[in-house]
């Protein structure tokens, strides 16, 4: 097996060793770690055996032939589609100088867009390494973007400590526009209907003071409910809070197994669905943009 050596599952993505565990197709001689096979259930390249398909060991290229991602600067093989540090596409990529580029640190914190030597860029790339929930930490990173090192320590020091519960500043002030902006549809939903219908005295009330109600809309005590009601919102956006970034965690994970099902062990297919789906919701930025405008205009006219 060692002619393996280096060589790349389509499973995962992991490169074999002279220790991995090897199964080959018998058809196309597709090689896959055992765990791999077992997960896909098949070859991971069934789909082209009834062509001519063989499959084909990558050679390594000489460093002068190589890419550098326009990105983030990391280098990869000539023909990458997909940068395999920022996922970002390889379309405007250009060949390193001298054969030693820098490249920029992608998702570590405080070295956004710093320029760093090769070396550097070794160890940072090792810390990018590893999983969550049998998720690569690199897919995670390209796929939550800006802001992406803050979810990862987090998701990495839950899993460090079980009795950590991390709160998140923004899912308290703003719950149902936050799981808004992080695409989780279904509890900005919720938490939107429900502040709506705990808010309906307050707005009553001050739908009065303003003399767009008239005084028969209010009703002994409505003062008194709308504060409860307030407190009752506060009460359930401080528990959001602690829940926001495990959730979000789950998602994460569930989302980036779902496009890599769809992508049928097709690395470029997959890294190209991530970026399309990457980042947070543009509904969500233009949801948060207006609610903004609107809280300031509030203020303005107070």
């Amino acid at each position: 097996m060692y002619k393996f050596n280096d060589q790349l599952c389509d499973v995962c993505g992991k490169a074999f060793d002279i220790n991995s565990d090897i199964v080959t197709c018998p058809e196309c001689g597709t090689p896959h770690h055992r765990e791999c096979w077992h997960q896909v259930g098949h070859c991971v390249n069934a789909d082209k055996h009834d062509t001519d398909f063989e499959w084909q060991p990558i050679v390594k290229e000489p460093e002068q032939n190589r890419l550098t991602c326009p990105h983030c600067k990391a280098v990869m093989p000539a023909g990458t589609l997909f940068c395999e540090n920022c996922g970002q596409s390889m379309a405007t990529a250009v060949k390193p100088e001298n054969g030693q580029p820098n490249v920029q640190v992608f998702g570590i914190p405080g070295m956004m867009g710093v320029s760093i030597s090769q070396a550097d860029f070794e160890r940072i790339n090792n810390e990018l390494a590893g999983e969550i929930d049998g998720v690569p930490v690199r897919d995670m990173v390209a796929y939550i973007g800006p802001n992406s090192h803050y979810y990862i320590h987090k998701f990495r020091r839950m899993d460090k400590d079980a009795k950590y519960k991390p709160f998140n500043g923004a899912a308290f002030l703003f719950t149902p526009l936050w799981f808004l902006f992080r695409k989780m549809w279904k509890v900005a939903l919720v938490t939107a209907a429900f502040n709506g219908l705990m808010n309906i005295p307050y707005f009553i009330v001050m739908a009065v003071e303003l003399g767009v109600l008239g005084k028969s809309y209010m009703f002994p005590g409505i003062e008194s409910v709308a504060s409860i009601c307030h407190m009752i919102v506060l009460a359930v956006s401080f528990v959001m809070a602690f829940m926001a970034i495990p959730m979000y965690r789950k998602a994460t994970v569930k989302k980036l197994k779902q496009l890599k099902e769809e992508s049928y062990g097709d690395r470029n297919v997959y890294y190209q669905k991530i970026m399309e789906q990457a980042g947070p919701s543009k509904i969500g930025m233009l949801a948060v943009t207006m609610f903004a405008v609107f809280y300031i205009m509030t203020m303005l006219m107070a």
